[in-house]
């Protein structure tokens, strides 16, 4: 029984410090990953690269004054205005 309870405990431990390396990536650090050529921007051929995510499918939205490219502020606005909707959705 102490055998169980002692795996139960170290289970549940194990389980909260996964949680915690799952946290989300830092937004700059993920923008330097995309931003291949260090230009400050993502092009649509470094999106087209993008190995997880949405980035190549949403370009065109996400891409706001449409100069073929994505800033950070673009990007930004774009990650705040989906977490809005999904805030709206729950409720």
């Amino acid at each position: 029984m102490v055998i169980m309870l002692v795996s139960m405990f170290t289970t549940v431990q194990s389980f909260a410090q996964d949680k915690v390396k799952r946290e989300k990536p830092d937004g700059e650090k993920m923008f330097a990953a995309l931003d291949t050529d260090a230009d400050g921007k993502i092009s649509e051929a470094e999106a087209d690269k993008a190995q997880r995510g949405k980035l190549k499918e949403n370009f065109a939205e996400i891409d706001t004054n449409k100069d073929k490219f994505i800033d950070k502020e673009e990007l930004k606005a774009y990650r705040e205005k989906r977490k809005a909707e999904r805030k709206e959705k729950q409720n």
